[in-house]
């Protein structure tokens, strides 16, 4: 059991991580940092925010797991939207959250289809515009509640994400942004040099199209094959980039609360994403950016989410 547990609600199994699965090189440092962070952490106010559309599949884990990352923190706030529902998701909010005063829903009808996993413009130019929305939400809340960080996080996560990895992030000093290592494990099948097959379940790192490393300005788009076959420990030190998401993003309200989000085409056609464009912002003002490679979230199921 790792140190984080008891934030955990220790006896309800769909909010927790699969911390353990993730071991870190010098485990005794791992853990004296997630320590300290904690103790950091539980000095903050936060604002978790994030979108979300038809996630009635994952919704109860989800919500168990923003109460369990509130607990973190000295105080909180949850900020949701939510629109354009078709599976129960709107109603299953609102009985989630009837009577709780510290969680505010957003919910709308916009008769926008949705869009997939495409990279056309108007997908990141749309979810630019519902962030931008969501922002101007916390700045609102900002004026009854001080507000240190907002954590934003895809509330679509398959496996979540890790408290331990909230709290190792606090663990460091003079940093903006603190963003996840995202893992996606495919079967992959290999030919050996004698010509014999074999698969292997591998992880895959995430979210190649808001990747930029700290030598790559926001309209030079990465290989995404390269980017899938980073492999990142625990443990690791944070490794300062230009961008990066992955799910979820920890970031100083004052740093980043004025910033917008956007989507721009570059000549080629190639689409700069909204998470590509609002880390650019907060470059120009000064930020810096990190991915803290023991932050890490899961973009597929785990025990705990009961798919496996």
């Amino acid at each position: 059991m790792t140190l984080t547990d008891s934030y955990q609600y220790a006896n309800n199994l769909i909010a927790r991580f699969p911390e353990d699965l993730f071991a870190a090189e010098n485990h005794t440092e791992y853990l004296r940092r997630v320590s300290s962070g904690a103790s950091v952490a539980s000095t903050k106010n936060v604002i978790i925010t994030g979108l979300c559309r038809n996630i009635i599949n994952v919704l109860d884990h989800t919500v168990a797991r923003l109460r369990a990352t509130a607990k973190l923190f000295n105080d909180h706030r949850i900020l949701i939207y939510e629109n354009d529902s078709t599976d129960g998701t709107s109603q299953a909010l609102k009985k989630h959250f009837e009577n709780d005063t510290k969680t505010t829903l957003a919910q709308e009808t916009t008769g926008v289809p949705m869009f997939g996993k495409t990279r056309e413009l108007d997908r990141p130019r749309y979810l630019a515009g519902l962030r931008n929305i969501s922002f101007e939400g916390i700045r609102l809340l900002n004026k009854f509640f001080p507000v240190d960080y907002i954590i934003v996080v895809d509330l679509d996560l398959d496996g979540g994400w890790s408290y331990d990895g909230i709290c190792h992030s606090f663990s460091y000093d003079n940093w903006s942004a603190m963003t996840a290592n995202g893992m996606e494990y495919v079967d992959a099948t290999y030919v050996s040099s004698n010509g014999d097959e074999f698969s292997e379940y591998k992880p895959l790192f995430y979210d190649t199209w808001a990747w930029r490393d700290i030598k790559t300005d926001m309209r030079n788009i990465p290989d995404s094959a390269e980017v899938n076959e980073f492999n990142f420990s625990r443990g690791d030190e944070p490794i300062e980039v230009n961008s990066n998401f992955n799910g979820l993003g920890i970031y100083k309200y004052e740093e980043a609360i004025d910033c917008k989000f956007d989507a721009v085409m570059n000549n080629d056609g190639s689409v700069v994403n909204e998470w590509a464009y609002f880390h650019n912002e907060m470059k120009i003002r000064g930020s810096r950016i990190f991915m803290n490679p023991s932050l890490i979230t899961l973009y597929t199921p785990t025990i705990y989410s009961g798919k496996l």
